[in-house]
C-alpha cells in the first residue's frame, strides 16, 4: 500500500491538469498513489488523465458522469484512498519536487499535529509568479489558535492523517470554503494543524477559478459562526439549504463587490505610489464584506506579530 494519497478533482481544466499531474510524478517522495477525480470535464481534461493513467500505475481515475461540485467529487475521491496520509492539491496548481517528502517528514517527526500546509507562490495562467505578490505564508503551529478565525489557517495544498478524514466524514456540501470548513471542524474536533515555511505549491490563479467573490466572503464568515456554536454547543446548525440562503447576494451586492475587489487590486499590485491609498479605501467603502476583509487582515497581522513575539 502507497504511503500517501494525492487527491486530485479536476474540472475543466485541459491547459493546466498535465503540469500537475507531472509535478506530482516528478516528486522526490515516490511511494504514493494519485487519486484524480474529473468532475464531469467537458473538455479535453479526462483524455488527458487518461493518457497519464495508462503510463504509470500509480494514477486512479475516478469518474462522475456530472459536475457535481468540489465538496462531492472531493469525498467521491476519499472513498478511493488507502494510504495513511493523504494530499490535497487542484488540477492547476503546481508541487514543487520536495513537497510530500518535507510535509510528511514534518508530520512523522511530530505526532501531535494530523495536518500540515506549506507557504506557496501564486502565478498566473501561463506560469509565472504574479508580479507584487510576495510568497504566501501561513501560521504555523504556536500561532494557529491566535488566528484561526482571522482566516484559514492553511491552504488547500496540505498533507493529513487519513483519521482526520475518518473522524470528520469527510467534507460537507457547501459550494464555497469547504476547506475552511473542514479544518474547522478538525481543529474543533481536537486536531492540531500546522505549516511548513517553505514555498512547497504554485498555486494558479485565472479569472475561472478566482477565489475572492461575494460569496466566498459570505461564506467564511458563516463557517466561523458554525464554529461558534460547536464550541458553544457542541454541535452546528449546518444545513444545504440554510448555507445557500445565507451565502446568495443580491444583484447590487455582487455588483458592488467586484468593484470594490477591482480598486482592491488596483491598490495592492502597485507599490511605490499613492494608489494604495486611494483604491484600497475606495474598496472598503464599496463593499462591507471587502471592508471586513481588510479589518480582518489587519487584526491577523497584529495577532500573528503578537504571537512571534510571545515568550
Amino acid at each position: 500500500m502507497a504511503r500517501i494519497s494525492v487527491l486530485l478533482p479536476v474540472y475543466n481544466v485541459e491547459p493546466y491538469v498535465a503540469d500537475a499531474l507531472t509535478s506530482i510524478q516528478s516528486q522526490t517522495f515516490s511511494d504514493i498513489e494519485i487519486v484524480v477525480v474529473d468532475d464531469g470535464s467537458t473538455d479535453g481534461t479526462l483524455r488527458i488523465v487518461e493518457q497519464f493513467a495508462s503510463t504509470d500505475g500509480r494514477i486512479k481515475v475516478v469518474r462522475s458522469t456530472r459536475n457535481q461540485g468540489l465538496s462531492a467529487a472531493l469525498n467521491l475521491g476519499l472513498t478511493y484512498c488507502r494510504a495513511p496520509f493523504i494530499a490535497r492539491m487542484d488540477g492547476d496548481d503546481i508541487a514543487l519536487p520536495e513537497r510530500l517528502e518535507k510535509q510528511l517528514n514534518f508530520l512523522e517527526q511530530t505526532p501531535g499535529v494530523a495536518l500540515v500546509g506549506c507557504a506557496s507562490i501564486q502565478i498566473d495562467q501561463s506560469g509565472r509568479p504574479i508580479p507584487g505578490l510576495r510568497i504566501a505564508r501561513k501560521p504555523e503551529k504556536k500561532d494557529i489558535a491566535q488566528t484561526i478565525l482571522l482566516n484559514t489557517p492553511c491552504l488547500h495544498i496540505w498533507l493529513a492523517r487519513h483519521e482526520v478524514y475518518d473522524k470528520l466524514g469527510g467534507y460537507r456540501d457547501m459550494s464555497f470554503s469547504e476547506d475552511y470548513d473542514f479544518l474547522l471542524r478538525a481543529w474543533t474536533a481536537g486536531f492540531r494543524l500546522s505549516n511548513l515555511p517553505e514555498a512547497l505549491m504554485h498555486i494558479r490563479t485565472r479569472p475561472d477559478n478566482m477565489s475572492a467573490c461575494v460569496e466566498q466572503r459570505k461564506a467564511h464568515y458563516y463557517i466561523r459562526n458554525l464554529y461558534r456554536e460547536r464550541v458553544k454547543c457542541g454541535h452546528d446548525s449546518f444545513s444545504k439549504e440554510a448555507f445557500d440562503r445565507r451565502v446568495k447576494p443580491g444583484k447590487l451586492e455582487n455588483l458592488f463587490f467586484r468593484l470594490a475587489l477591482k480598486c482592491a487590486e488596483r491598490g495592492v499590485l502597485v507599490r511605490h505610489s499613492l494608489r494604495p491609498f486611494i483604491f484600497l479605501p475606495l474598496s472598503a467603502v464599496l463593499s462591507p464584506w471587502q471592508a471586513r476583509y481588510f479589518f480582518d487582515s489587519i487584526r491577523l497581522k497584529l495577532a500573528w506579530q503578537g504571537a512571534m513575539h510571545a515568550p
